[in-house]
């Protein structure tokens, strides 16, 4: 921000002072031209006033932007805690880090309206976080990514894929399984390519030519083989295959979690699902949703060999690429694990998962299908307090519990043995009861049953998220809701979490000085 804009905010009161947290994009270049493209989620974060001098008005509507999203029924409670980041060094993420202070001490504000400026933080946090550089560009162009998917799925995706692809340099390969032709859709195909375009999306789109006949969705996701092989370039190190509900945490993290693998030679790498009883129903493979990686050498030779493999079709895409590796190779190519791909095959409440500790944290799946959860707006906070800081669980004085980016957890009676998975969720598809003790052992170790929402366990969910200006602070939004039989006095009830990061000046770097000291002094 300009110092002469800076001055101005040093007049403003202390509540607009500490309400300074306008709405931006994630990507400010993403909104030429495509206001009617993005969907409900991203056009949340458009910025409410375009000023550079912020005014108390101003500060207010982005209250009301906020607010709005969260659907509150009024009068609410509202609370807001402020951190102060600083990037640093000798600090690595934990399945639980403490926080030396109290989240929930401080009384809400009660009785708000959609109208009030909310009240500002009473103080502010200063809190270490593994070290990460906000202004290096990582270039993933090594990692060529590839999903089979239908026109108006990609289009709904592509704003949650630019959180983590734009400006990257990964090239997206995108197989329109419903487009034999792509000039009878070259209008709509040329939108798609200019909304990427916009969003810094390398993208590439192959028709489908299958056999309608005798088709099928594992026929479909297999075919990715061959356009892979059309398109490839010289600078591919992997290849991966993923959903358009897949969603990366970091694509430099993934990059720099393939580094132990040599590329020049056949690798099948990626992860089991979660549940037992699926492994022993669809074998040893890796999950499609997860993501998962090829080396070039492999994939030229499933290629090459992509008529002799179609027949092995079960009606599962990644069930077909690993019969197919099975059936080509010799010596036999065998899956190799690795570790922080998540498939998430869970049904019913999953927050046990979200809030078990898990590092690790590569790839997000089924976050919009199985189950809703807004991870795009989630993973903001990775931009302003790094990747290792997104589902980072953070436990305060008064035994509550922030999973960063999914909950804040108050336990009434003392805080639950946090080492053992919480038991929420079910294990496939409208199933709801639950599974046994061992069902989830390998995936995610020891388990404890589901503590009484409400009684045992106080629960706020992150519904919102959105930047301050210059992506250097970000608002979370978490929501308790109100519930029948709590009470004439029970009300919705908002914690607002501001998280904080200075600036570093373009020379500190060049000039030897620590980076993690100029954060904190900014």
């Amino acid at each position: 921000m300009p110092r002469r804009s800076l001055l101005v905010l040093a007049t403003l009161t202390a509540a607009a002072l500490f309400s300074l947290f306008l709405l931006v994009p994630a990507t400010p270049h993403a909104w030429k031209g495509l206001a009617g493209s993005l969907p409900q989620w991203w056009s949340a974060s458009t910025p409410s006033a375009t000023s550079s001098t912020s005014t108390v008005a101003q500060l207010a509507a982005a209250d009301r932007e906020a607010l709005k999203a969260l659907e509150l029924t009024a009068p609410f409670d509202f609370r807001r805690r402020c951190f102060h980041v600083r990037p640093t060094k000798s600090v690595r993420r934990s399945s639980l880090a403490s926080v030396k202070a109290d989240l929930l001490t401080i009384p809400p504000s009660q009785g708000l309206t959609l109208d009030d400026l909310l009240p500002p933080c009473q103080e502010s946090v200063k809190l270490d976080v593994p070290f990460f550089d906000p202004r290096a560009k990582v270039d993933t162009s090594a990692l060529f990514l590839g999903v089979a998917t239908t026109m108006s799925r990609v289009h709904a995706s592509l704003p949650a894929f630019s959180r983590w692809l734009s400006g990257t340099g990964s090239p997206l390969l995108v197989l329109l399984v419903d487009q034999p032709d792509l000039n009878e859709q070259a209008a709509a195909i040329g939108m798609l390519g200019a909304m990427a375009a916009d969003l810094d999306i390398d993208i590439i789109f192959e028709p489908y030519h299958g056999d309608v006949e005798h088709d099928s969705e594992g026929l479909k996701n297999f075919a990715l083989a061959e356009a892979f092989d059309k398109h490839q370039r010289p600078g591919t190190r992997w290849y991966g295959i993923i959903d358009d509900d897949t969603f990366f945490v970091s694509l430099p993290a993934m990059l720099q979690a393939l580094k132990s693998y040599d590329p020049a030679r056949p690798w099948y790498i990626g992860a089991l699902t979660e549940g037992l009883f699926r492994v022993a129903q669809e074998g040893f493979k890796a999950w499609g949703g997860a993501g998962f990686f090829i080396s070039p050498p492999l994939m030229s030779q499933l290629a090459a060999s992509a008529a002799r493999c179609r027949p092995l079709d079960q009606g599962f895409g990644d069930i077909l690429w690993r019969d197919c590796i099975l059936e080509v190779t010799s010596p036999t190519v065998k899956l190799t694990q690795l570790p922080g791909l998540n498939q998430i095959d869970l049904w019913g409440d999953i927050s046990g998962w979200y809030e078990s500790g898990l590092h690790p944290m590569l790839t997000i799946h089924h976050w919009k299908s199985w189950h809703f959860h807004p991870i795009p707006l989630a993973s903001f906070i990775t931009s302003v307090a790094g990747p290792d800081t997104f589902l980072q669980r953070y436990v305060f004085n008064d035994d509550v519990v922030m999973t960063n980016g999914f909950s804040i957890v108050h336990y009434p009676h003392g805080l639950p043995d946090l080492n053992l998975t919480e038991l929420t969720f079910a294990e496939d598809v409208k199933k709801m009861q639950k599974p046994g003790q061992l069902m989830f052992h390998y995936s995610l170790g020891a388990t404890r049953p589901a503590l009484q929402v409400g009684r045992e366990k106080v629960s706020w969910e992150l519904k919102f998220a959105a930047f301050g200006r210059g992506a250097r602070s970000v608002r979370q939004f978490y929501v308790k809701k109100r519930v029948e039989g709590e009470g004439d006095g029970a009300r919705d009830s908002v914690i607002e979490v501001d998280w904080q990061r200075g600036t570093v000046p373009k020379d500190l770097a060049l000039n030897g000085i620590d980076i993690s000291t100029a954060f904190w002094e900014s």
